[in-house]
């Protein structure tokens, strides 16, 4: 792309003395310079090219300068293609970063949710345990009450089973039975509304 910067050359007499032969001589030789604006943007020691508008009117007409203009107009309609782009580009970025954020947020709550689920269902399954063991401990100490209770109001026989045997069959029968809480609750129910009608 050619930037085109508009000055006047200026001319100025500079004037050096020397010594030629034993003789001190002055010359006097033309200075040029070509003064910049600080809006021209231009860095120190930059190189330039400095054409006399005559000359620069000569290659306008032969369309040298017409090709870099018409270059300079399509790199800016492709600037401002890639600025539409660019625009776009970041909305939908932030688009995408709205949904990332709310769908990281919805994980997390799923993921406490989850956590609280697991630590109930363990909390729960422990509670389940003890209460099927305190269940097995009473269903043993009913069984016992009742086998006292039989044995104080049966008068003594020969027949009368041992210690050990009644353990034995108590065992039998709890393993034996079904370990669902609910329906050992519920015979543990009824065996204290018969000791009542007893």
């Amino acid at each position: 792309m050619v930037k085109l910067v508009k000055s006047a050359v200026k001319c100025y007499k500079k004037k050096t003395k020397k010594t030629v032969g034993g003789q001190k001589k002055t010359y006097e030789y033309n200075q040029y310079l070509v003064p910049l604006k600080r809006s021209d943007n231009l860095d120190c020691s930059m190189e330039v090219f400095i054409i006399p508008q005559k000359d620069l009117e000569e290659y306008i007409t032969d369309g040298e300068f017409k090709e870099f203009s018409s270059k300079e107009d399509e790199y800016q309609i492709k600037l401002e293609q890639y600025e539409t782009e660019f625009a776009d580009l970041e909305w939908k970025h932030s688009q995408l970063s709205k949904t990332y954020k709310e769908l990281f947020s919805k994980h997390n709550k799923s993921r406490r949710k989850e956590k609280e689920m697991e630590d109930r269902i363990e909390s729960l399954e422990s509670d389940r345990e003890k209460l099927i063991h305190a269940l097995k401990a009473e269903r043993k100490l009913t069984e016992k009450l009742k086998l006292q209770q039989q044995n104080k109001n049966s008068p003594p026989s020969d027949q009368t089973p041992k210690p050990d045997e009644i353990n034995e069959n108590i065992e039998n029968k709890d393993d034996n039975e079904d370990k669902d809480i609910w329906a050992v609750l519920k015979s543990r129910l009824t065996k204290k509304e018969d000791e009542k009608e007893d």
